[in-house]
């Protein structure tokens, strides 16, 4: 004889902690085969998105100018609105796709330090961290080495080469 309250035999349990994807993070022996980018190609995509950035920026404000709302950008404070333009540019790429303008164009994209993909967490605390004075400088410090960024180091992301080959490990 059933019972009307019999449990399943693999009842679902709302309060249990998520379990984790252990096949999204790369193994040991794995992630010392990521291959880091070139401080030549870093540079490229610095470049490449400085220029992305400010058709960016144009693009919003000509958006805003069509919707009537060119007064926000007049009366905003430009480092402020540079801050966040830049702010708003970075974080959405990078979590959106991984990769920034930039880093597509050199086959390069931003991952965890174990190689899985990186949450928007880690997204914006790495492009927060991009506002540190004199941040830029930090790959000058790794010599011979392939560059790892204090806005890398901080929020525990590499950016990694997808495509073409470097030198750099």
């Amino acid at each position: 004889m059933n019972s009307p309250t019999a449990q399943p035999a693999e009842s679902y349990n709302p309060y249990e902690p998520p379990k984790a994807d252990a096949s999204a993070a790369l193994r040991p022996e794995e992630r010392s085969r990521l291959r880091l980018a070139s401080s030549d190609r870093r540079l490229v995509n610095l470049v490449v998105d400085y220029m992305g950035l400010m058709l960016f920026t144009f693009l919003v404000g000509v958006i805003f100018g069509l919707l009537g709302g060119a007064d926000v950008f007049e009366k905003a404070n430009d480092t402020l609105l540079g801050l966040v333009m830049m702010f708003a540019y970075y974080a959405s790429m990078e979590a959106i796709f991984g990769a920034t303008p930039g880093k597509l164009v050199t086959g390069t994209r931003v991952v965890m330090e174990d190689g899985s993909r990186a949450g928007l967490g880690r997204i914006a605390l790495r492009t927060l961290c991009r506002f540190i004075p004199f941040e830029a400088f930090t790959f000058l410090t790794r010599r011979g080495r392939a560059p790892v960024g204090l806005h890398d180091r901080l929020s525990k992301t590499r950016v990694i080469l997808v495509r073409g080959s470097d030198g750099a490990r």
